[in-house]
């Protein structure tokens, strides 16, 4: 059944608004700025992110790649989990705005109700302000909030996000930075004990409050990297080399690895979410522990 939404006077009214910004946005569309909007909106899928995320952890830094990808995953959890509680339809089909890229938008278990907040505008602003928060470089900070800002707009260009989405969605992200900035020096003086039992308790409460599909693949993707990182810290301890030779071919096999897991478990376990929580696990447990194995193993790496 379709749902409807209901709008007191001062909502209607942005809503309107909000019409009237996006038909703005979309009589822009031609052929050149659809390229570009096709090509940011591709910086802010999933598939971008299973493309960058493994290559800072393999090629920049284990240390900083296993911290970004918990804030990331982390914030993309709490993305959805709004989505989810608000239910707000997206502008698609809205007399006058014509909606381009729209398999973009229906990734989620909930589409076409999942429209706030946006989750290219909170995923991309999460990722490179993180970036931008731990480099600290002012010209840093400037591009990559460039990129961020255009990665959002599209989302408008295209008419698949409400205005409001793409505020709160980086709103969000920026909320998710800042309490990490305190978390984490809490966090590093804890014993390995006790990282490891959060590495598991933090996962399965996630799947515990959000059992959805998104909760449970994120929970499952959480708790197999989480795991991993220790395995990896204790029984191979790889150390990236100076070689980008070396590197861009451990980049390779681990990446094809991690595209295999995503295709082929997709294709063995049965559709339940809990086993899409295996999936995702097995795809964690690769990039962070079995990945790195078989780079030492291989010669490609050495142990630090």
């Amino acid at each position: 059944m379709e749902k409807r939404e209901k709008y007191g006077r001062g909502e209607k009214d942005l809503r309107e608004l909000e019409v009237e910004i996006l038909r703005s946005f979309t009589n822009l569309q031609n052929p050149v700025l659809d390229y570009f909007a096709w090509f940011l909106t591709f910086l802010g899928n999933e598939e971008f992110y299973f493309i960058i995320l493994p290559f800072v952890f393999w090629c920049i830094s284990k240390g900083f790649g296993i911290r970004l990808l918990y804030v990331f995953i982390i914030s993309v959890y709490i993305n959805s989990f709004i989505k989810v509680l608000t239910a707000v339809t997206r502008p698609i089909n809205v007399e006058g705005v014509n909606s381009l890229f729209i398999d973009s938008a229906e990734v989620g278990s909930h589409y076409p109700h999942d429209s706030f907040p946006s989750g290219h505008a909170q995923g991309s602003a999460t990722l490179w302000g993180f970036i931008a928060y731990k480099v600290n470089r002012r010209n840093v900070w400037l591009a990559l909030g460039l990129l961020v800002l255009l990665i959002s707009l599209a989302r408008l260009y295209t008419g698949v996000h409400w205005p409001l989405d793409i505020i709160v969605g980086i709103a969000i992200a920026v909320i998710v930075i800042t309490v990490y900035h305190f978390v984490e020096k809490g966090l590093s003086g804890l014993g390995d004990i006790w990282k490891i039992t959060l590495a598991v308790i933090v996962p399965v409460i996630m799947i515990l409050l959000f059992p959805h599909s998104e909760g449970y693949s994120y929970g499952g993707f959480l708790l197999g990297a989480g795991l991993g990182y220790f395995l990896e810290k204790k029984y191979v301890s790889m150390k990236i080399p100076f070689s980008w030779g070396r590197k861009i071919t451990a980049y390779i096999i681990g990446a094809a690895g991690l595209f295999a897991l995503q295709a082929g478990l997709k294709l063995v376990l049965p559709e339940a979410d809990i086993f899409s929580a295996v999936r995702y696990a097995v795809m964690g447990l690769w990039g962070i522990w079995l990945a790195p194995y078989l780079f030492v193993k291989t010669g490609l790496y050495k142990r630090s």
